[in-house]
This record gives structure tokens, sequence and C-alpha cells, in this order.
């Protein structure tokens, strides 16, 4: 609860500059599976020192253009995906260099998502047999999507890496903590 006591201007507006950023780049036309979301799952914890905003921020994101794209019962999977990413993240950030622990979240964050959301595409929905040749099936149909998460991660990662580090002295509040 303290995380909430602990929100004011100098951290809600870059929550709101990033979460209005996630919300045009889930909702302008792009190729299937390549948005800003998970860069910025795993940049939060970076990015905010409140706990709270840091991990709300891609979900609030999501849930506003879900409600606009339109809803589907995959969400909380996904939503535990993005929040599983943000988890691994943060808890990273005690080891290695800051430019290492980016590079590999780009590749585990864009993994972790592939293999939530596919098995709960299989889990939930009739498109696979309930088998684990079912199982494979739906993650070898998922091999072409996870290309454009990974390239999408890396590129939007490297994106807010220079555009924060060109901000931390401005008034926008945006500076990272590394540790």
């Amino acid at each position: 609860m303290s995380s909430l006591r602990n929100i004011s201007k100098n951290n809600l507006l870059p929550f709101l500059y990033i979460v209005l950023f996630l919300l045009v780049g889930r909702l302008i036309p792009h190729p299937p599976n390549f948005t800003p979301i998970l860069a910025v799952a795993i940049l939060a914890p970076y990015i905010s020192n409140n706990r709270f905003l840091s991990y709300s921020m891609t979900i609030i994101a999501m849930f506003i253009s879900d409600l606009i794209i339109g809803l589907h019962s995959g969400i909380l999977w996904i939503y535990l995906a993005i929040l599983i990413c943000s988890f691994v993240s943060e808890f990273l950030m005690k080891f290695g260099r800051f430019s290492l622990r980016l590079g590999l979240m780009t590749i585990v964050s864009s993994l972790l998502f592939f293999l939530i959301t596919n098995f709960s595409v299989w889990l939930i929905y009739d498109y696979y047999p309930k088998t684990f040749e079912g199982l494979l099936l739906c993650y070898t149909m998922g091999i072409p999507f996870v290309k454009n998460t990974i390239l999408s991660t890396m590129i939007y990662t490297g994106i807010f890496v220079l555009v924060i580090k060109s901000l931390e002295k401005s008034n926008i509040g945006l500076n990272f903590r590394t540790s």
C-alpha cells in the first residue's frame, strides 16, 4: 500500500506519457505482435521506483486498448505473461551490466510471452487437440508471431533507452535506476 501513497506529479506524469505511448502503439496499424508493450514491461522497473506504477503501466494500457480492440477469454494469460516479464526484469536488476540485462530480457521476455500465451491458446480454445502433440502444434503455429515479438521488443527497448537517456535532465522526470 505504501506504493499508492508515494504517487506524485514527478512519477505520475511519466507514467501517463508511457501509458499514452503504449495505447498508440497498440491501436495504430502494426504487424502482428509488433508493439512496445514488452519493451516497457522490462524497462518499467528501471523507470519507476514506485512498484505499483511500474507494474501497472503496461496492464492499464493493455486493458484500455483491449476495451477498444475487443476483450477475449485469453486476456488474463496475456496480462500474467506481461507481469511475469516485469517481475523477472526487476529480479535481474541485481545482476550484471545494464545493457547486458536489457539485451537478455528482450529475448527472455519474448520467449516467456510466447510460451505462456501459446499455452493459454492451447488450453482455452478448441483450435488444437488437448494432447502433447496438440500443444507442440500450437507452439509451432505461433513461431511466426514470436519473431515479431522479439524484433519489436528489441527495437522498442532500444528506442526507449535512447529517449529516456536523452530526457534524463529534462522536466519530464524520466530517468533510469540501474539497481
